[in-house]
């Protein structure tokens, strides 16, 4: 058995780069088979030259060289396109001439029993079942019409033709039940590991709200207590204060280490990004709901300028579509639905993939009356407070965190007759150098952002944060240091305050309704690029893991400051930036 493995193994070749499991298992089986019907036919081809038979000799021979050139050239390469559709053309082919003429051998046609098992691992179960009717009608014709019309072909006797036809019926049912079982028990798996996953985020979620709500006020007490700790007082008085601020800060440190432990075993693994097919991945997703449901239907399209592979988190990818999809199954109350997914492409950055999805469910979704707006309101961003109502109905609130990992944001559009769901994704393109245009570019960029340095007194601050009580705490903070500061209450004003004037530098919360520090971020870096400009940003907010740093340096941050801190700190960052 070790032998074997190591055998089969030869046929995954070394790859460059990482493949899906799905990706890899397909690769796996086309070549193995490729190789195998190169050997079986190319034998038959030498024995039929040794017999000095060259009406066999001839086809066979040239189709093994077909196939040998197929394995060695397309086969070592994973994304390379139509590389089953060839390969099937090429063992079509092969097959059709051994129904019609037979081989040297005399047992070609028993080959014919392989065509239903190869065409149902090819492309499935639908269309290899398909494919497989289609030869069997073929066989079927040959035996009756094309036989007796096509000089050198094979006439079968009437017992022959009955035995092949029940044998290649029963091969069949054999190579369908088994794709049937494998396909269910891969299914049941990934849809256990997808519910997992989701198990395990919701429970990482509650724990970083929960250090967010406590954080937060934390922040606003010590915050007073340092200014009142500046200001003159008696000595019973300053020492309440510094009483209050080491217990302040002894309850700071008790959060962290009950979240830090609490999410010790929850924090889920760094997310492996490998090469996928985009395509294939929705396809198979959308299975989980289509098969053995007559009454709800699917449609997929692409636009044409979206990669066939791309490099990105394909279980996450499944996990944002497969959560989706279970709340409209659930909620959608329509007899008949129509459920059509639209795939396009929003930007030509050198490098990644930014892709739009639509997901259109006709049928309505009653939504209670509350969460209902006027049609109005969804011309601008209140169209976002409407949304968070629908996604907490639809109970899709970790598939919007899954979704603003990387800077987009979950849409719901509803409808009388249609409810929409729009989002992004980005993924990297499959390229694993960089031209020397490329660098050029990234070298001119970061010359173009060289500024000279701004004294904090000088500067032109821009805070945005929703909280009244934090924007005090913080403007009281730095009030003594900056001349000029001013506030934002969301992303979306922040945008606009930053299209009519010039700031030397941006304090960014993260969590504010209508458009929220990630989105408000990637617009400004947008606008920039246009500008050869880069204005520093601070992202102040109570996320205070890692994990929210990197997603804040990711979404084009240049600094992170988690609640409660000291004011010397963002002082400090302040000038740093501003120097």
């Amino acid at each position: 058995m070790k032998f074997l493995n190591k055998f089969l193994l030869l046929f995954t070749f070394d790859q460059e780069e990482k493949l899906e499991v799905e990706t890899k298992t397909t690769l796996l089986f086309t070549n193995v088979l490729n190789f195998f019907l190169f050997v079986i036919v190319f034998i038959e081809g030498i024995i039929s030259l040794l017999e000095e038979n060259l009406f066999f000799a001839g086809p066979l021979l040239f189709f093994s060289i077909l196939f040998a050139f197929n394995y060695l050239y397309t086969g070592r390469k994973p994304n390379s396109l139509f590389y089953k559709e060839v390969l099937f053309t090429f063992i079509s082919l092969t097959f059709t001439f051994f129904i019609i003429f037979g081989g040297p051998t005399n047992v070609n046609i028993i080959w014919l029993g392989t065509f239903p098992f190869i065409s149902i691992n090819l492309f499935g179960r639908k269309n290899g079942s398909i494919y497989s009717f289609a030869m069997f009608l073929f066989m079927i014709i040959d035996f009756i019409v094309l036989s007796q019309i096509i000089p050198g072909a094979i006439n079968y006797s009437f017992n022959l033709e009955i035995l092949f036809s029940i044998y290649f019926i029963f091969s069949f049912i054999i190579a369908y039940t088994l794709k049937f079982i494998f396909t269910e028990v891969m299914l049941t798996k990934e849809r256990a590991m997808i519910n997992s996953q989701n198990s395990k985020n919701s429970k990482e979620e509650q724990i970083s709200d929960l250090s967010r709500q406590i954080r937060t006020p934390l922040s606003n007490i010590t915050g007073i207590l340092d200014i009142l700790g500046k200001t003159n007082l008696t000595d019973d008085q300053r020492d309440y204060i510094n009483t209050i601020h080491a217990s302040a800060n002894n309850l700071v440190n008790v959060v962290t280490n009950m979240v830090s432990t609490s999410k010790s075993g929850l924090k889920p693994a760094i997310e492996e990004e490998i090469s996928f097919n985009l395509y294939a991945t929705l396809n198979n997703t959308i299975r989980l709901f289509s098969e053995n449901n007559t009454k709800q239907k699917f449609s997929l399209s692409f636009s044409a300028d979206i990669p066939t592979t791309m490099t990105g988190n394909a279980i996450k990818t499944k996990q944002i579509f497969l959560n989706i999809l279970n709340g409209i199954a659930k909620y959608n109350i329509a007899e008949q639905k129509h459920i059509g997914i639209e795939v396009s492409r929003t930007n030509t950055m050198p490098g990644n993939v930014e892709l739009n999805f639509k997901i259109i469910s006709t049928g309505n979704i009653p939504f209670p009356k509350e969460y209902k707006s006027e049609d109005s309101l969804y011309k601008n961003d209140v169209l976002r407070l409407n949304t968070s109502k629908h996604i907490q109905f639809l109970e899709l609130g970790l598939t919007q965190k899954l979704i603003e990992q990387d800077g987009h944001t979950l849409l719901i559009h509803p409808d009388i007759e249609e409810t929409t769901f729009e989002f992004g994704i980005t993924f990297k393109e499959n390229k694993q150098s960089i031209s020397i245009q490329n660098l050029k570019d990234k070298i001119s960029n970061t010359e173009s952002f060289y500024k000279p340095s701004v004294d904090i007194k000088n500067a032109n601050i821009l805070l945005v944060e929703d909280n009244f009580s934090n924007q005090q705490i913080i403007i009281l903070y730095i009030k003594n240091e900056v001349n000029k500061i001013e506030v934002a209450y969301n992303g979306k004003e922040a945008l606009d305050k930053f299209g009519k004037a010039k700031y030397d530098l941006i304090l960014m919360d993260v969590q504010m309704p209508i458009m929220d520090g990630f989105k408000a971020t990637q617009k400004i870096r947008e606008i920039e690029k246009s500008t050869n400009t880069h204005t520093p940003i601070i992202a102040v907010t109570a996320n205070a893991f890692p994990e929210d740093k990197e997603r804040c340096i990711s979404s084009g941050m240049d600094d992170y400051i988690s609640k409660p801190f000291q004011p010397e700190d963002l002082i400090g960052k302040i000038k740093h930036h501003l120097s």
